[in-house]
């Protein structure tokens, strides 16, 4: 098993004593095989495929050999036991990926689940049938950016948000190659092609995430992904078969890197991949004008993808901005888009209602721009210089989104806590 590659020292001991953790789990399993002795996941993890309000799927990661079925119940009630698929990692790295999707679940539920019919329950929410009551999510991109405590920090503010959910807007783990990351620009994807990724940055950031990412009252935080540059060998202009380790954790629902995601009648979450493994242009823009065409009597549309269309950082003329901005923006525009949520600049950011290329208060709302776990936020254009920006600044945060039947609200939270920016249309 390789050397843990980490930036800091803090990280290097932390990863160094968690392959020496699983390396002992890899031992014990393979010498007990198959038996009924228990190993606790390194990992748990939550996604969904289809409905969130009668679905549920459920990933774990164990070391080799361990092979364990589940168990769920409504709480208090009768436990129900369901068979696992158990497959290998890619690129053969020495774990197994553990995964069910829980069907036929009852709406705005509390269930708990039992891994191999042994140690502490866990739990978890299904989403409501309608907006009866306001629901709360959570949103931010460019994760495991620097060293650990830095992304526990945000993870457990963001936590005590007690979020439904967390939309993960890419470049989660950083897992593709930063060795060579002094020579110029055009020179990484060729670098990360040979080099490809580092399963131990994704295993790390899940083993944060099952750490940090619980509520208040114990449930866990169900995730939705889209990809990003750093998820993927060779950064832009590739395929899944180059994004291994994130097309194999989070199962999506629908087709390879873009979906949609329905939550019953009241809300669509569109997962875009902006020309990471998928073209901007072409099938991605068209699949994305018919569903949002499909979508056009849904009250709350949200759009989550990692390159921004309109940048607090990086210049308008970027090509994949620019591509997003001729292809995505006008079904954005005709269908009536709630906001789009962009990632990628490591700093904060909001636009004014815009459509058509200009402010105006029938628009969409642009807003995001990363930062999640990043050390360093960079220095975002004043608004007076880029005519969009209602807002930017240079902090480490998230954002909370709180959807009602009329009404939606965005604040951006930083890492220690602190309310950067509020906004309600």
């Amino acid at each position: 098993m390789k050397a843990l590659s980490i930036i800091s020292f803090g990280n290097k001991m932390r990863g160094a004593l968690l392959l020496l953790f699983c390396s002992f789990l890899t031992f014990g399993a393979a010498f007990a095989g198959n038996s009924s002795r228990y190993v606790e996941p390194l990992t748990v993890y939550l996604t969904w495929q289809h409905s969130p309000e009668s679905t549920m799927t459920v990933n774990w990661i164990t070391p080799l050999g361990v092979e364990e079925d589940l168990e769920y119940r409504p709480n208090g009630g009768k436990w129900n036991q369901t068979k696992a698929s158990h497959k290998q990692l890619p690129n053969d790295v020495p774990y197994l990926l553990h995964r069910v999707e829980l069907t036929g679940l009852q709406p705005a539920t509390a269930y708990e689940f039992l891994i191999g019919n042994k140690g502490v329950p866990y739990k978890f929410r299904t989403m409501p049938e309608s907006l009866e009551k306001p629901i709360r999510y959570v949103v931010g991109g460019d994760m495991y950016h620097d060293e650990m405590e830095i992304l526990h920090a945000t993870n457990r503010q963001a936590a005590q948000q007690d979020p439904l959910f967390v939309l993960v807007g890419g470049d989660i783990a950083y897992a593709s190659s930063n060795m060579f990351d002094f020579f110029p620009r055009w020179g990484h994807p060729w670098v990360d092609r040979i080099v490809g990724q580092k399963f131990d940055r994704w295993l790390e950031w899940l083993v944060a995430w099952k750490e940090d990412m619980v509520t208040p009252q114990g449930y866990l935080i169900p995730m939705l992904p889209a990809i990003g540059n750093h998820d993927v060998a060779g950064r832009f202009g590739q395929t899944p078969e180059q994004a291994p380790f994130f097309y194999s954790l989070f199962p999506m629902p629908g087709l390879p890197g873009y979906n949609v995601l329905d939550f019953g009648q009241y809300m669509s979450i569109f997962l875009l991949d902006s020309g990471h493994t998928n073209s901007v242009e072409g099938t991605q823009a068209n699949w994305l004008a018919s569903q949002l065409w499909q979508r056009r009597h849904v009250p709350h549309k949200f759009a989550l993808y990692h390159v921004p269309a309109y940048p607090s950082v990086h210049k308008m003329t970027e090509t994949i901005g620019a591509q997003i901005r001729k292809y995505w923006v006008p079904s954005f525009d005709a269908y009536h888009l709630t906001a789009a949520f962009e990632n990628h600049e490591h700093a904060y950011k909001r636009t004014h209602p815009l459509l058509n290329g200009q402010i105006d208060a029938r628009g969409v709302v642009y807003i995001g721009d990363g930062g999640w776990g990043v050390e360093k936020p960079r220095k975002p254009r004043r608004v007076d210089e880029k005519w969009f920006l209602a807002k930017a600044e240079s902090v480490r945060q998230f954002l909370v989104v709180d959807v009602e039947k009329d009404k939606q609200t965005v604040k951006a939270i930083s890492s220690d806590g602190k309310e950067i920016d509020s906004f309600s249309w």
